[in-house]
């Protein structure tokens, strides 16, 4: 049960903080932190006090199968959005695709294709700031929740790996895109997702040194190295995406 509360206990923190980042800061920045591990870390951290290390390694190895799912996601709505009517139905639909052929031995094509995608991205439209209503993020806490629920009671009795892949699914990233799009326009919308996207290679990178190394080098080392994985990968991939 408390694997099962705390990844849904997350989001009543996380989403309003993303929220601030974007009313603040832009919506470049807020997806970028929304493409961080903000919600498969939790999961990973919890599978391990209750289930122990085995338990965790399986569900980072979905983690990683599950990213290019997230990658996909974020390729089909940059790149379809600006013609489709439903630009996130679009989205989501190229993402159950990838869902189909996702494997954790895939990492290196989910790598590649992030990084190809990040590099052809077209030159962003002029954004418009637009205010941010106050109800927008509490209704962004509750749909998340929601479904993340459904994910999570689901997930539970499937399995570890199951529960890293389906923790993958950008349920906090559709919501942030679809409300970004239904206020601001598409082009705030594809600067929040263009973020993500720039985020993905590092979380990659998290939970491949997660899968592989919890079981070899316990908790403390694993995560630890995952961290610094991730922040160099990233910097390096900002270098090449600039």
């Amino acid at each position: 049960m408390e694997v099962l509360l705390f990844p849904l206990v997350l989001p009543v923190f996380t989403i309003p903080m993303l929220t601030v980042v974007q009313r603040r800061f832009g919506h470049r920045l807020g997806g970028r932190l929304a493409g961080f591990p903000t919600t498969t870390f939790p999961l990973l951290l919890a599978l391990v006090l209750l289930d122990g290390a085995e338990a965790a390694a399986q569900a980072a190895k979905g983690i990683v199968a599950g990213q290019l799912v997230f990658v996909a996601f974020c390729l089909g709505y940059g790149r379809l959005g600006r013609w489709a009517r439903t630009p996130v139905v679009v989205a989501l639909v190229v993402a159950a695709a990838a869902f189909s052929v996702a494997d954790s031995s895939a990492w290196p094509v989910t790598l590649a294709v992030a990084i190809a995608g990040l590099v052809t991205w077209p030159a962003p439209d002029h954004v418009e700031s637009t205010p941010i209503p106050r109800w927008d993020a509490p209704v962004r806490v509750l749909v998340t929740v929601a479904v993340l629920a459904g994910l999570a009671v689901v997930a539970r009795f499937l399995g570890p790996h199951l529960a890293g892949l389906l923790s993958c699914i950008p349920v906090v990233l559709t919501i942030l895109a679809s409300s970004t799009h239904r206020r601001s326009g598409f082009p705030a919308a594809e600067s929040l997702v263009r973020g993500a996207l720039r985020s993905a290679p590092a979380t990659l990178t998290f939970a491949v040194v997660v899968a592989f190394g919890l079981t070899h080098f316990g908790p403390v080392v694993a995560f630890g190295a995952a961290v610094a994985g991730m922040i160099v990968v990233d910097q390096v991939v900002g270098q090449v995406s600039r």
